[in-house]
């Protein structure tokens, strides 16, 4: 299993676990310190990524129109930011 964490400059810590079988992500986790409101939706977000294919431009589009439609807030951090530590854990 693949693990990351990256710093936001000026903002929070962000750490990521992630699993890939075949090219297809297989499991992936996030956590640190920063805030999302409404809290409920990083769950939403982790299983949207279930199931899709470990290519940067995918899991970026997944994560950047998952919290464009979800008008979801993150304090700390931004959603490039959880597409960045989500891909470093994948190549791990």
């Amino acid at each position: 299993m693949g693990r990351s964490e990256y710093k936001v400059p000026g903002g929070k810590l962000l750490r990521a676990r992630a699993e890939s079988r075949e090219g297809l992500v297989t499991f992936v986790q996030v956590t640190g310190d920063f805030f999302m409101t409404p809290e409920d939706d990083l769950e939403d977000l982790e299983k949207m990524l279930m199931g899709a294919l470990v290519d940067a431009n995918i899991i970026s589009r997944i994560v950047c129109s998952f919290f464009a439609e979800r008008c979801t807030v993150i304090t700390g951090a931004s959603p490039e930011d959880f597409v960045r530590v989500i891909l470093n854990a994948l190549a791990c």
